[in-house]
Parts: structure tokens; C-alpha cells; sequence
């Protein structure tokens, strides 16, 4: 992982992701924010954790709730992206789950 993860509370959370920004967190510290998110689905990978499908709250004044994924890259890492909509999100899961049928593949 490129990116060591830093320590958010909520409302920076949510404000790094309404600019964008794809954000790291430590295990614990998403653990103790993922209440401020509505998990919408939760996927196994079967190889790394699971994806979590969530709907994340937008800063004072932003647009409709918005959405993102939570991915584990590796153990005790928490990676938060936000997507445009739905129907990106779920094409992202499409994508993210055939990379790992692949890999049992071999």
C-alpha cells in the first residue's frame, strides 16, 4: 500500500471523500466510525476480507448522500473510495471479485 493510513475523525472522513480523495484508515480507527455509515451490503471476497457497500453522509450543504466502498488491501487496513453512484459501486464489486476468481484461478 502506497499510502500509510492516517487517524479521521468523522467529519474529516467526510470531507476528504466529498473532494474525492480515496482515504486509509487503521483498522480501529474505521472500526470506530463505520457507525456514521450505512452499510448497504457486505460482500466476501473469499481472499481478502470483505467489501463493504456503504452510504456515506455528505459535509453540511453537499449534494444526496453519496456512496463508497470499504476494502481491506491488507490486514488491519481499511480503505474508504468514494464512487459517483450505485451503479459505479457495484460495477467496481464486479471488477474487484473477478480480479479474485482469477487469482484462485491461478
Amino acid at each position: 500500500m502506497s499510502k500509510k493510513p492516517s487517524c479521521f475523525d468523522r467529519e474529516s472522513l467526510v470531507w476528504q471523500l466529498d473532494a474525492g480523495s480515496i482515504v486509509p484508515l487503521a483498522e480501529d480507527n474505521w472500526n470506530d466510525l463505520a457507525s456514521s455509515f450505512k452499510t448497504v451490503e457486505e460482500i466476501s471476497t473469499e481472499m481478502s476480507g470483505s467489501i463493504l457497500l456503504i452510504r456515506r453522509p455528505l459535509p453540511a450543504g453537499g449534494r444526496r448522500l453519496g456512496w463508497a466502498l470499504v476494502e481491506e488491501p491488507e490486514p488491519k487496513i481499511r480503505v474508504v473510495r468514494p464512487l459517483a453512484d450505485e451503479k459505479e459501486a457495484r460495477a467496481l464489486i464486479a471488477d474487484r471479485l473477478a480480479a479474485y476468481e482469477r487469482m484462485w484461478d491461478g
